[in-house]
């Protein structure tokens, strides 16, 4: 029992910084370098304590769960440098799988306690798009399919509070005429300084002062809404952190 004793101290060490940059994550859209630092001193100190430990009485199942948490850091890394993964969601899925190896408060989950953190958190992130879709088919909001999914409509006013990407193209007139954009048009914004951005409209507020007119004229204003994924990241990690596997769970009822 006492042997695990280090890496609880570390588990505890990221779920705290995974709650920190979870907050960054929802004020900002960013999680700041230097947040990961403290969790990754005190991780490392006790996850070396631990593999000297497995190192006086080595086992197979020591190796595997070595191997695993190395191809693991390997993969985030490759993930992020290709685009399919944000550098914050990466960095802390690295640290996970760097200094928590295994969970110090439940039975060892298949296949590591970070894989099983990042399949709880793609399952939650999962719920998001069929949250959104009741919530519009109960207010009787009429979008193509794919934006009831990840959209949601808000006051153009108040544009600038929320996270995401413009999702209509408003025209100025009289009337003011609106068409629904592709869903690629995140993708594009995201590539260049764009009005769709909500980010650029909320930090370039003069630059885009004609566009924030535009939307404030024109009452609601669709927007496509993504959660932050350190959000499910730390909720899959608490649930993975206490042997739950939403994996398992989902298997478990599809095959009883």
């Amino acid at each position: 029992m006492y042997e695990l004793l280090p890496l609880a101290v570390s588990a505890i060490a990221v779920l705290v910084t995974f709650l920190y940059a979870s907050w960054q994550d929802i004020k900002t859209r960013t999680v700041l370098t230097n947040t990961w630092y403290p969790a990754a001193v005190i991780g490392g100190i006790s996850v070396t304590y631990f593999w000297y430990q497995q190192y006086l009485q080595p086992s197979n199942v020591a190796v595997i769960v070595f191997a695993i948490s190395i191809i693991v850091c390997v993969m985030m890394w490759m993930f992020a440098r290709a685009g399919m993964f944000g550098w914050a969601d990466a960095k802390a899925m690295i640290l996970l799988a760097a200094t928590v190896p295994i969970t110090p408060f439940a039975a060892w989950i298949v296949p590591s306690l970070a894989l099983s953190t990042l399949l709880n958190a793609s399952v939650i992130a999962l719920l998001v798009p069929l949250a959104l879709l009741i919530q519009n088919i109960l207010r009787k909001e009429k979008a193509p399919f794919w934006l009831m999914c990840s959209g949601m409509q808000v006051p153009g006013d108040t544009i600038t509070k929320h996270f995401g990407f413009v999702a209509e193209e408003i025209t100025d007139g009289d009337p003011i005429t609106r068409e629904f954009l592709p869903a690629s048009s995140s993708i594009r914004a995201l590539k260049k300084n764009s009005a769709l951005s909500i980010r650029n409209l909320r930090e370039c507020p003069e630059e885009y002062a004609s566009e924030l007119d535009l939307y404030r004229r024109a009452g609601a204003v669709w927007i496509t809404y993504g959660v932050p994924f350190m959000i499910p990241i730390t909720i899959g990690y608490i649930l993975a952190l206490f042997g739950f596997s939403l994996g398992d769970a989902i298997l478990m009822v599809v095959f009883g």
